[in-house]
């Protein structure tokens, strides 16, 4: 329906099809599980409060995303808010796309560079209508996993690895920055390879190196679908998870919630996906008084079996995480 719904609006440029308040450019695909759960509460957001939203997803072609951006820039019928992500450093290509057009932007969890926001903002334009990001902060984060992995190990300086997503996007290059700073102190770092994000590449990674390290105890992964890929490799090599390899990573997908509370995953980051309903509320509040507020609320939290946080993702519980996000979002 949304696809059909932006086709209309592009081909015919039929108002009533063609001014959505918010337009949110998701990288990834509706079926993968912390994508679409960011898309499960934000449409519970947007009926929440009352905005109008229409969701693209890119399916992890950042070319198609900026190409979607692109046709959407060019319609008659603009949205008054965009939300984007700058997935693989795709943000200035996006943004070049929307310069000149009445549109507010507003980026969520991987932002451009403090660097590439402090010249933009020599611009009049980029003055009026580019918001202040909304990201969490994955450099603490990463090193907070990494402080919770370091201690499930009995050795004192164990063999660690950690598979990171790509070398482009922030929120991988953070997260891992910050894990790699904890274990260079603490442990042994064998290396830091990439999995792009992907279950089968880690997978196939995995068994090579547990072959060549033989000995590894702790296992860092940026997100869940490569955490799956390592854990399968582990198991196949007879190394029992939660006992004698220790595993951290992020997302809260049904499957690494159950691999937490089982054990098998022995550090979990999640809470994250509330970032685009935050920011929903927060571009509400912008129409409203035509205020942004400045602050960064909590985006991150490390999830133990049977808190109330943890229960509410493990149960897909939207309300309740909705609840929570407005609460954050409630002005003073």
């Amino acid at each position: 329906m949304q696809k059909l719904w932006l086709f209309c609006c592009l081909v015919f440029m039929t108002p009533a099809w063609c001014a959505p308040d918010v337009v949110f450019f998701n990288p990834g695909r509706a079926d993968e599980s912390f994508w679409g759960d960011v898309d499960s509460l934000l449409q519970e957001a947007a009926a929440e409060l009352q905005l109008q939203l229409l969701t693209e997803h890119a399916e992890r072609n950042h070319f198609q995303m900026i190409n979607q951006v692109q046709r959407l820039a060019a319609a008659r019928e603009l949205p008054r808010y965009v939300i984007l992500v700058n997935e693989k450093s795709t943000g200035l290509s996006m943004l070049e796309a929307l310069y000149g057009k009445p549109v507010y932007v507003q980026f969520v969890l991987n932002d451009i560079s403090l660097e590439e926001r402090s010249e933009l903002l020599k611009d009049p334009h980029w003055q009026r209508f580019l918001l202040p990001g909304l990201v969490p902060d994955n450099e603490a984060i990463g090193r907070q996993t990494a402080t919770a992995l370091l201690a499930r190990a009995a050795l004192s300086r164990p063999l660690a690895l950690l598979i990171s997503g790509d070398r482009l996007t922030p929120a991988s290059v953070e997260r891992t920055r910050g894990a790699e700073a904890v274990l260079q102190q603490g442990a042994e770092v064998t290396q830091t390879i990439y999995g792009l994000w992907q279950e089968e590449r880690s997978y196939q990674q995995f068994k090579v190196l547990l072959v060549r390290y033989p000995a590894l105890a702790l296992v860092w992964t940026a997100n869940d679908h490569m955490l799956f890929g390592a854990l399968r490799a582990a198991q196949e090599a007879g190394k029992v998870p939660g006992k004698d390899i220790f595993f951290s990573s992020f997302n809260t997908s049904a499957k690494a919630l159950a691999l937490r509370r089982k054990g098998d995953l022995s550090v979990l980051a999640g809470g994250h996906l509330l970032t685009a309903a935050v920011a929903l509320a927060r571009l509400k509040r912008h129409r409203d008084t035509g205020i942004y507020p400045a602050d960064l609320p909590q985006l991150f939290w490390l999830l133990e079996p049977d808190t109330p946080m943890f229960n509410a993702l493990e149960q897909r519980d939207w309300q309740t995480l909705l609840a929570l996000t407005l609460t954050m979002e409630t002005p003073s």
